[in-house]
């Protein structure tokens, strides 16, 4: 089983440490057969504010000639994605230099490269690019109320560790986050 270490905290209420709770973990029985870091490769990924749109001049596809401000000023770049929003709303940007995912989900570093004719120095992306989910039928469209030039990474819940359990048969108690914090709260005391 996978258990999101930040919802352990939330429903435990504190944060005792990764290198603690794994230890007791399996000292409890329930042995952690591997921890991994999720969501960094986010750090190179801002809210961007939408300033303008408009339909690529001269592509015979329907791309559409985005300029957005992601905290360093506006530029513009191509976009494939039909829900661009209007004015004020906010984007995923990646930034050049970025981890991005392709189709087959194999990770790749963002380049400026021409698209119909246009050089865009940057992406703005949709869930499954970001490795966010399966989604792929527009960019991420986020709450206007975030501040533009915030890495995607600094938001809450984006960057975790996850820890994944050997949970034995006689354990169901351990198939939930629930039953998982509980245990750590009782082995922590």
């Amino acid at each position: 089983m996978r258990v999101s270490y930040h919802w352990l905290t939330t429903l435990l209420g504190a944060d005792p440490g990764v290198d603690r709770v794994v230890t007791a973990l399996t000292l409890g029985g329930l042995e952690v057969e591997a921890v991994e870091r999720v969501g960094e490769h986010l750090r190179d990924v801002v809210v961007a504010e939408v300033v303008s749109s408009r339909p690529h001049p001269t592509s015979k596809n329907p791309l559409t000639l985005v300029t957005v401000d992601g905290g360093e000023g506006p530029f513009e770049l191509v976009c494939g994605a039909p829900n661009v929003p209007p004015p004020g709303g906010r984007v995923a940007l990646a930034k050049l230099g970025a981890t991005v995912f392709s189709k087959n989900g194999a990770p790749m570093k963002l380049e400026a490269r021409p698209v119909a004719g246009v050089v865009s120095a940057g992406m703005l992306c949709a869930a499954d690019e970001l490795g966010l989910g399966d989604d792929h039928g527009g960019i991420l469209i986020l709450d206007a109320s975030l501040a533009k030039g915030t890495a995607l990474s600094a938001l809450p819940g984006m960057v975790d560790t996850l820890l994944t359990l050997n949970v034995t048969p006689n354990r169901g108690d351990a198939l939930s986050h629930r039953g998982v914090a509980r245990e750590v709260a009782a082995l922590l005391e």
